[in-house]
């Protein structure tokens, strides 16, 4: 039996397949616009987040964290959510002096009940210590289970307008090369092996 023909068409289905799985899964996207705010203390460079989130439905106990860089932030505030049932807080100020994880600041909102709308913004102050504008920063998801928080995504919030890839594209990219290998195989190109 000749396999060497048979290799593209296997590698584009199973290709097919981990695509398919893939732009099922659920993938959440943090969007951020950062804002200059009026300096209200001087030598103090103030700033502002206003996150939206989309991409997954919370349940009631799912939370996310947004995580500050004790080099680059300090004074963290929270000016709002999105409505009544979140609840968003500051866990901890950013403080180089402690040891990592611990000395990152981080935003906690959390879903108060099932599916809470996520049609608003969270909006964090903060004093910005670093050069030019701030930039993205990593975020985690979690449940509780119990007493504890199962991580269940990470990921890297990104500035508000940018393009975010639809997971479909990974269809037609998978449909393409489905289509290239099964022409190269009946193209006669592949030599039979020895």
């Amino acid at each position: 039996m000749d396999y060497t023909r048979r290799t593209p068409v296997v590698v584009f289905l199973l290709t097919a397949v981990l695509l398919i799985c893939s732009a099922t899964a659920e993938a959440t996207v943090i969007q951020f616009a950062a804002t200059n705010l009026p300096d209200t203390t001087a030598g103090q460079d103030l700033w502002r987040y206003d996150y939206t989130v989309s991409g997954r439905s919370f349940l009631q106990d799912q939370f996310f964290d947004i995580y500050f860089d004790p080099l680059l932030y300090r004074t963290l505030a929270v000016l709002s959510t999105p409505g009544p049932q979140w609840e968003a807080i500051i866990l901890q100020q950013p403080n180089p002096a402690n040891i990592p994880p611990f000395d990152r600041g981080m935003f906690d909102a959390a879903a108060l009940v099932n599916s809470p709308p996520l049609a608003g913004t969270f909006s964090v102050s903060f004093v910005f210590l670093g050069a030019g504008s701030p930039n993205s920063q990593p975020f985690d998801i979690f449940a509780m289970s119990g007493a504890n928080a199962v991580l269940l995504e990470s990921g890297v919030t990104t500035p508000a307008g940018s393009a975010i890839p639809e997971p479909a594209s990974f269809l037609y990219i998978a449909t393409g090369m489905g289509i290239a290998a099964i022409r190269f195989c009946r193209s006669g190109r592949v030599s039979a092996a020895a």
